[in-house]
């Protein structure tokens, strides 16, 4: 249930054709962390550190893990909540109305039926919302990570005796999916799936360049941008700011939340604190 994953469909929703096999992806010097210095008059630190939630604790530049390792308090988008599994099944299910195997084209639901043939059973992939479906699609047409980026920071901290806060709920989270993935979305993903394969590999190499207009053209999605990206941000900025006037915090999320003028960097910057990317 991570939102980057379904921001990175919506984008290969939109790619060419149906690539012979995936290239192979030169390696490429380690460019400037997605790390932000946020701090204001000799107050403490805040440090926003933007996360690719599929790769691992291996593509964390030193810089950022040496500022975690030093910060009072760690956040991220669920912390360690553990999510209520009645709760998550009446989320992931439709209760009424046609359901996905009514609504998508015939010859996509049979696409969809049989790619997730053994991992969800036909009558409740049925019912599922079209987000969920969306998901499953993504992890079974991907390599799948052994690993996450955000769960290994949070071990980190946790091994360090650091407070472990969540920005926000599971139902939250899973409320904005739901409000913005559409039943076309997952038809073009379905459409799509054969592209995913390749993406996980073209992904590390950019995050690794830290070029932030290449991850922006990869990452937002002017569709979703607001409900799923900007709309969380403002939702999450007190929360920011009491850090900083508190103890500070490292906080790592997305790093789609930290791009644009409606990241939070920005954000933070226009409410008047000293915003400095670590070089």
């Amino acid at each position: 249930m991570r939102v980057l994953a379904i921001v990175l469909v919506l984008v290969l929703a939109a790619c060419g054709p149906k690539p012979a096999a995936c290239p192979v992806m030169p390696e490429v010097p380690q460019g400037p962390a997605f790390l932000w210095k946020v701090h204001k008059a000799g107050g403490p630190t805040l440090w926003l550190f933007g996360t690719v939630h599929d790769l691992g604790l291996d593509s964390v530049p030193p810089q950022a893990l040496a500022a975690l390792d030093g910060a009072a308090r760690f956040a991220s988008e669920l912390g360690e909540e553990d999510a209520d599994q009645d709760a998550i099944r009446e989320l992931l299910r439709q209760k009424s109305g046609p359901g996905i195997d009514q609504t998508l084209p015939p010859d996509d639901w049979y696409d969809l039926r049989d790619a997730l043939s053994g991992r969800i059973k036909e009558d409740a992939l049925r019912r599922a919302r079209p987000w969920y479906a969306l998901i499953l699609l993504s992890q079974q047409m991907s390599p799948k990570a052994k690993v996450s980026m955000d769960v290994d920071l949070g071990k980190r901290a946790k091994a360090k005796q650091l407070s472990i806060d969540a920005l926000e709920s599971w139902q939250e989270q899973m409320t904005a999916l739901d409000r913005v993935v559409t039943v076309a979305d997952l038809s073009e993903a379905i459409r799509a799936r054969s592209r995913m394969r390749c993406e996980p590999a073209r992904l590390r190499a950019a995050y690794r360049t830290g070029d932030l207009e290449l991850m922006t053209s990869l990452l937002v999605v002017e569709r979703t941008a607001e409900p799923l990206l900007y709309a969380r941000n403002r939702a999450w900025q007190p929360r920011l700011e009491g850090y900083l006037a508190d103890r500070g915090a490292f906080v790592a999320v997305g790093l789609a939340h930290m791009l644009t003028d409606q990241g939070l960097p920005a954000r933070l910057a226009a409410a008047g604190y000293t915003v400095e990317r670590v070089p």
